[in-house]
């Protein structure tokens, strides 16, 4: 599929795409935590640090994935305050 330079990504869609791709980062993150339980279950064991790594990457892209898929959309930015001045949008 060939695309042009006129046709930019637009915020809204660099926003779905990297929700998109930290979901598929927790999806691997949750088939991992399944294969480690799979190994737990079957009696070999399994450190905790690594158990607590899965779980908290599972965790920590879960919400980066949320927060990004939330801001793709115009009427959940608006939630969003802010100040003016951050963005040098001040009267003066």
């Amino acid at each position: 599929m060939h695309t042009d330079a006129t046709d930019a990504l637009t915020d809204d869609g660099k926003l779905l795409f990297g929700a998109g791709f930290v979901f598929g980062v927790m999806a691997s993150l949750v088939l991992l935590g399944v294969v480690i339980a799979v190994i737990a279950s079957n009696g070999q064991s399994v450190p905790v640090t690594v158990a607590a790594t899965v779980v908290a990457g599972v965790v920590f892209a879960a919400i980066v994935g949320g927060g990004l898929y939330l801001l793709a959309f115009p009427e959940n930015r608006m939630r969003i305050p802010v100040d003016d001045s951050d963005f040098g949008l001040d009267e003066e």
